[in-house]
């Protein structure tokens, strides 16, 4: 009676803690029919709900699992895999276990078998991005420290029998410098945003100053390129809740890839607007210049990722040069953090429009 009850017991023991597995774990049997699944082994697939008895492959549909859970099966040993899908980040490891004592393997093997898949998709996903990473800033600090290398050596040939020569080198080398200590300090500022480190100032402010401040500052840089900066301004008294200097270097830097794809005599318009619900702000930066290209659109606001630099303007001088290709990825991480969202339209050959938002602040007399 006593070894009843703890079997019992140990069946409820064993039973909860299939249920606090976050992986999906499967028991089947010889044939490899499920006998049981937990909650997690439940939702792997949702196209095929599980009933007692089915077959795990009308659950599992990779061939490779099934082709593993059958080895274990034929060889009463446990089995490990790992399984990718093609070139993508999709991934499973896979361990199949027997499930019995030594004593009580029958003549044609263990009776049951434990079934667990976790999934590698999300830290496959992660070490693809750091490889991308690193890759990234070597090229990005590999082309400007080659470059100043080259020059120094040529300026230290030129220095005393060519003077003019000599002082351009040395202009050359100020400008990779310049964008060495620009990529480093955005490398800092992305750093510090996505490990929620930058401090920052929250606050009702006026989206119209905000905007006003910035047209004010980027304006000489759009008469030197013969580009025109116009306002469109609705509702521009309504108050935001913001950070105004990062949501002001948020549309600088907007208003600054603006102007290097826009060909002169072109247009640029900063505007706002009150989203349909009124509890949010749109600020948007539209300019008539060369667009993006469809496949390019979904990727400009990943770290490192740059449209082609053939399209903008030829010898364009401004903050940030050629670019990092760090901005929008910080402009991004900068609209999320003030619970926005930041997006961008374009018809190639047209131009494009980047729209970003930001809550309303709660004005005195709605508060109640």
């Amino acid at each position: 009676m006593e070894r009843e009850l703890a079997d019992i017991h140990l069946q409820a023991i064993t039973k909860s803690l299939l249920e606090a597995s976050p992986l999906p774990t499967f028991i089947v049997n010889r044939k490899a029919n499920i006998l049981y699944c937990n909650q997690p082994g439940m939702q792997f697939n949702v196209r095929h709900p599980w009933e007692p008895g089915m077959a795990l492959n009308h659950i599992v549909e990779h061939p490779e699992i099934i082709q593993l859970v059958h080895s274990s099966i034929e060889t009463n040993t446990a089995q490990k895999g790992l399984y990718e899908q093609g070139n993508s980040d999709v991934a499973w490891k896979v361990s199949v276990s027997p499930l019995a004592d030594q004593e009580d393997i029958s003549n044609l093997g263990y009776a049951y078998f434990a079934v667990i898949i976790e999934d590698m998709t999300e830290s496959r996903h992660i070490e693809r991005i750091q490889r991308d990473f690193i890759a990234n800033i070597s090229h990005e600090l590999r082309t400007p420290l080659t470059s100043v290398r080259l020059l120094a050596e040529t300026l230290e040939d030129t220095i005393d029998t060519d003077p003019d020569k000599a002082q351009e080198f040395v202009e050359k080398i100020e400008n990779e410098v310049q964008y060495l200590s620009e990529l480093v300090a955005e490398l800092l500022e992305l750093s510090r945003l996505e490990s929620g480190q930058t401090l920052m100032t929250i606050e009702p402010v006026g989206a119209e100053h905000m905007v006003r401040e910035v047209m004010a500052r980027m304006l000489p840089l759009a008469q030197r390129h013969r580009v025109q900066l116009i306002t469109n301004i609705e509702q521009g008294d309504t108050q935001v809740v913001a950070d105004s200097k990062q949501i002001t270097r948020v549309l600088v830097n907007l208003v600054h890839n603006a102007i290097k794809f826009t060909s002169s005599g072109g247009q640029i318009t900063v505007g706002t607007a009150l989203q349909d619900d009124r509890q949010s702000q749109r600020i948007f930066v539209k300019d008539t210049g060369v667009g993006i290209q469809p496949e390019e659109l979904s990727r400009i606001f990943e770290r490192f990722y740059k449209t082609d630099r053939a399209r903008a303007k030829p010898g364009f001088i401004g903050p940030g040069g050629g670019g990092t290709g760090l901005g929008l990825s910080i402009a991004r991480h900068v609209v999320e953090t003030h619970g926005g969202h930041i997006w961008a339209e374009s018809t190639f050959g047209e131009g494009s429009t980047f729209i970003f938002t930001l809550p309303v602040a709660i004005q005195p007399d709605t508060a109640h």
